[in-house]
């Protein structure tokens, strides 16, 4: 199966990689433009962050920043797929009315209402695993046992997505790195992602720049390395999508990875 690129445009004035304002229509509309040139397959668009201690935004407020981009990139680019990065029930409506192709729920808790709405879209969902929200989630890192319990809550998820009408197909799995997670456990899940790929549906791997990849006290602008590392390895523990800043370079990992297969 061909692996896909998720290009994240963060629509918001507090990206912890992309740094001040980046809600204007122009600098986010080049940055699409230069994302599907380097090869992203999709466009994840967002208007809110959640990064750890990321403090919520208003639906109004998360609507204006995502609204009008979506619309511009469908305009532009009727057949490039969009994500819509939102956990906000009436934002996926108006994402989903705008034109956008997949919901990238990342609340770990989407309920009936979320999955019935993305089935009558016939739209795909992410779900990702997670606990609190972001100002509680770093307190919430205990687990009796991390892999097998994260898998119970992502097979869960997948029958009730299932349940409301949305095709398998149509799901997407995400183990949430660095939501809920120690430094120690996002390594052990990076090492073992293809424990859950017998659960059947595609999964994402969202490993761009985050903190646990740091070392020696490096800001996000210097995780790039281990950033790249660390998606080679999803890749050869069974990702399917990675979902990432650095489209260019990562490109080139996929391709150097696929060809490495079709060489076996």
């Amino acid at each position: 199966m061909k692996r896909q690129l998720m290009g994240i445009v963060n629509a918001t004035p507090d990206s912890f990689y992309d740094g001040n304002p980046q809600n204007n229509l122009d600098i986010l509309m080049a940055k699409c433009k230069d994302y599907l040139r380097e090869g992203a397959d999709i466009l994840d668009i967002g208007g809110e962050s959640t990064r750890p201690s990321a403090q919520p935004v208003s639906e109004e407020e998360e609507l204006a920043r995502v609204i009008p981009l979506i619309k511009e990139v469908r305009k532009t680019w009727p057949k490039a797929p969009v994500s819509l990065d939102t956990v906000k029930i009436p934002v996926a409506l108006a994402g989903l009315k705008a034109g956008v192709n997949i919901i990238n729920d990342v609340s770990g808790t989407p309920d009936k209402e979320m999955f019935r709405l993305v089935k009558d879209f016939n739209a795909q969902i992410v779900v990702m695993h997670t606990r609190g929200t972001p100002q509680t989630m770093q307190s919430q890192t205990e687990y009796n046992d991390l892999l097998g319990e994260i898998k119970d809550f992502l097979a869960r998820k997948i029958d009730e997505a299932v349940s409301c009408g949305i095709a398998k197909q149509n799901v997407i799995i995400d183990v949430g790195f660095g939501f809920a997670k120690t430094r120690g456990q996002n390594y052990e899940l990076l090492k073992h992602l293809d424990f859950f790929k017998d659960l059947g549906v595609r999964m994402l791997a969202g490993l761009s720049r985050k903190t646990f990849l740091s070392q020696k006290c490096e800001g996000a602008p210097k995780r790039k390395a281990q950033t790249l590392a660390a998606n080679l390895v999803a890749l050869q523990n069974g990702a399917d999508i990675l979902r990432v800043h650095d489209v260019k370079e990562t490109r080139k990992i996929i391709n150097f990875f696929e060809e490495i297969e079709a060489s076996k």
